[in-house]
């Protein structure tokens, strides 16, 4: 039963990394733990500046990993974009992402 777990899980990344998957799959399956983890990563990172000039740095690292966490998803869900069944959420999905990315870089 893992096995088969485990191998159709892999199957789908593989899908996704090609821009093969459904849409609907990337954004939520991926999508939504990625939101949860920089959001945690934003509230760390402020705790830590808040904490004293020696952990700046530390916050620095987090807001990186959370930008650069975020670009991991940005590509294939951005490839992945067109394989929807109506072609007007390909332009909105596009358009969240890249404000999303905008957002991540400016925060």
């Amino acid at each position: 039963m893992t096995e088969k777990l485990g191998s159709a899980l892999w199957r789908s990344v593989s899908r996704t990394l090609r821009g093969e998957e459904r849409l609907w799959k990337v954004w939520w399956y991926a999508g939504i733990p990625v939101a949860l983890i920089t959001g945690a990563l934003v509230i760390v990172a402020e705790r830590l500046r808040a904490s004293g000039a020696s952990a700046w740095g530390w916050g620095d690292l987090c807001d990186a990993s959370r930008f650069l966490l975020y670009l991991a998803w940005f590509i294939p869900a951005w490839r992945c974009s067109k394989n929807v069944e109506r072609a007007a959420w390909t332009p909105l999905a596009r358009g969240a992402l890249a404000a999303g990315l905008v957002l991540s870089a400016i925060f």
